[in-house]
């Protein structure tokens, strides 16, 4: 009976060493120091055989920069599982970025938000069927956008997104209130899998940390920041504002870099490293947006952020970098772009005063 039971034992001794191998996720977690900048790229069209491009894998690899794939739904497959193998195997991070189906509009919102919450468990029934660790992830919070397009990309004309009067009627508060306890069920199911939530928020948002209210959260879709996120990434693509600002404030360029210097200190004063800076365009993307034409400009908001001191940035979005005839240029500009304090401009300032009293416009409506 003795000998039996120290057969037995040694049998374990050698199955134990197997199951920890078979149940230890794929891949080195990332060590995620929030002093330590950040670059992330997002990439929301491109494929599997163009993300793994030995090519673009050098210039991630040399320039430090992780990348977060556009997973979308009915794509949680073998080759999603194969980005992931190549991606680790190169010591590369990989943080997910998922969006509902188009019918579900897309994005994380007051709306969709048990939709957002089934989606999460899908993910990780495929990360738990692939062996992956799901490190991060991107809560991308928007109003719904129901365009019609494909993986690929939207259809060529702006259509099925939300106007303003829909964004308006879709104001309010008790709604507000009540989503944010599943946003909050949706960081909580982030935590218990080991994963770090971020945030997205508009940069309009940063007005909602200038008057304690939550006006421009609400336009945006959600709890942006009413939820306490391991990290909010603020939207602030200046090839896409400069237009706007342009035409409704006279502002010029550099009157734009003191406006993104300005939020940069305020999203700062209120997150300090916790905070990141999704800047760009270089592709037009489902909101079809204006894109920067050389490295050197987008580097200039990473220096006006820089000297705002902020840390981590994003750039949307990777495809708009490749199809360039230099990628490289673009990664070097924006990793060399030291920081800088633009000249005060007082039209910068009028800017986002006006956007402030906007705010009481908008509780009307709520």
């Amino acid at each position: 009976m003795r000998l039996k039971k120290i057969r037995i034992l040694c049998l374990l001794s050698l199955l134990v060493p197997v199951l920890a191998l078979a149940e230890a996720p794929k891949g080195n977690l990332m060590k995620f120091d929030a002093s330590k900048p950040v670059l992330l790229v997002t990439a929301e069209y491109m494929t599997v055989e163009q993300l793994t491009d030995p090519k673009l894998l050098a210039l991630l690899k040399k320039y430090d920069v992780m990348v977060a794939p556009c997973i979308r739904a009915g794509k949680l497959d073998e080759n999603l599982d194969r980005l992931f193998d190549v991606y680790e195997e190169n010591g590369l991070t990989l943080v997910f970025w998922p969006l509902l189906p188009r019918e579900q509009g897309l994005y994380l919102n007051k709306e969709h938000a048990d939709d957002f919450l089934k989606y999460l468990d899908e993910i990780y029934a495929w990360a738990e069927k692939y062996n992956h660790p799901v490190q991060a992830l991107i809560v991308d919070i928007e109003p719904p956008n129901y365009q019609k397009g494909t993986d690929e990309a939207p259809e060529e004309k702006q259509g099925g997104g939300l106007g303003i009067g829909p964004l308006i009627k879709a104001l309010d508060k008790k709604s507000f209130e009540e989503s944010k306890a599943k946003f909050q069920a949706i960081l909580d199911k982030l935590h218990a899998h080991g994963t770090i939530g971020i945030s997205t928020a508009l940069d309009l948002s940063v007005v909602d940390l200038m008057t304690g209210m939550s006006a421009w959260q609400d336009f945006q879709g959600g709890p942006t920041m009413a939820v306490d996120w391991d990290y909010v990434s603020f939207m602030h693509f200046g090839s896409n504002n400069y237009p706007l600002l342009h035409k409704v404030f006279g502002l010029n360029w550099d009157d734009c870099r003191y406006l993104t210097y300005r939020i940069g200190q305020i999203i700062y004063s209120k997150y300090g490293d916790r905070v990141a800076v999704s800047t760009g365009q270089t592709l037009p993307g489902e909101g079809h947006g204006v894109v920067y034409n050389s490295p050197e400009e987008l580097a200039e908001d990473f220096s006006a952020l820089r000297g705002a001191g902020i840390k981590h940035f994003g750039i949307y979005d990777l495809q708009g970098i490749m199809e360039r005839e230099d990628p490289e240029a673009w990664f070097k500009a924006v990793r060399e772009a030291p920081p800088k304090t633009p000249k005060k401009s007082l039209k910068a300032e009028c800017a986002l005063k006006t956007f402030k009293n906007l705010s009481y416009v908008i509780e009307f409506f709520r």
